[in-house]
């Protein structure tokens, strides 16, 4: 067996939910785990990433997360870590030369404000967002994992250049977030196309995966920041007894907002590599900079 496709990123642009909404699909058998990170597990540990905690390190693993019943099935997985490291595409088409990739492009300065606020409230990091963003990765070692995290993987011009260099654009489909956001039903048809699987599929649009949300109780988030808590709450209470207690607790809230200075500076930052990026996509992105 072999996995057909990937959805190698970006983080926190809508990946969750379209791996969701593809595993709904008959003839689609995603991985159990969203994210295995197998081809990206030795970067991950050598730089001891924070949100790392599997070890799919061997293909004996990696192929005994997915659910194999159907011969006319294919397999797909979404790793969003695929798109930033190097070694990465190169490990993909070795393993599987007719591997399809789909890439899920997000404002960058919306994408690494909303990555950051995620860490925040995760208590992965401590530091303002300005804090890191203006000084860089000269600071320590964690500031400079931190803007690699907000910055360098918002930076997408050199990593789309990576893939396409190695599948070429017929085996490359790129979704804008924001089409993503407006109209799923017409997104997932174009996937399903690029899939080449039953493109009549409605999925369950209607229901939303790892959107932005805090408790009103400052003490709940205090408590929520803390991963071992997480983790021994999600251990000790049932699935259901956490999904209540999750819902009555955390709401949807407005994302705090940029100020003008910081989107400013943003801006400025990522315009060269903007585009450049509409270069070699044939497309204009300077949207996300007016």
């Amino acid at each position: 067996m072999k996995v057909d496709f990937f959805i190698v990123g970006a983080p926190k642009a809508g990946t969750t939910s379209l791996y969701h909404y593809l595993n709904e699909h008959p003839k689609i058998i995603m991985s159990k785990e969203k994210e295995p990170d197998y081809f990206s597990h030795e970067a991950l540990k050598n730089q001891n990433i924070y949100y790392y905690n599997m070890q799919i390190d061997t293909e004996e693993k990696y192929h005994s997360l997915f659910n194999v019943e159907r011969d006319d099935s294919i397999l797909g997985e979404a790793s969003v870590s695929y798109l930033f490291y190097e070694d990465v595409p190169a490990k993909i088409k070795q393993y599987n030369k007719h591997a399809k990739i789909i890439i899920v492009l997000r404002n960058p300065i919306e994408r690494a404000y909303s990555h950051y606020l995620m860490d925040f409230r995760l208590g992965l990091v401590q530091n303002t967002f300005e804090e890191i963003i203006y000084r860089g990765s000269s600071v320590s070692k964690d500031f400079e994992l931190h803007y690699q995290q907000y910055i360098e993987v918002s930076q997408y011009f050199s990593q789309i250049e990576r893939y396409l260099k190695i599948f070429g654009k017929e085996n490359i489909h790129i979704i804008d977030y924001e089409d993503l956001q407006k109209d799923q039903e017409a997104v997932l048809k174009n996937i399903f196309l690029f899939l080449e699987v039953e493109t009549d599929y409605q999925a369950n649009i209607k229901k939303e995966y790892n959107t932005f949300s805090m408790s009103k109780y400052s003490i709940i988030n205090w408590f929520y920041s803390f991963f071992l808590f997480r983790r021994i709450v999600k251990f000790i209470l049932p699935k259901k007894i956490l999904k209540i207690i999750t819902t009555f607790f955390f709401q949807k809230n407005k994302k705090p907002i940029l100020s003008f200075d910081t989107r400013f500076y943003l801006q400025n930052l990522f315009k060269k590599d903007i585009q450049q990026l509409g270069v070699i996509l044939n497309k204009d992105f300077s949207k996300w900079i007016k």
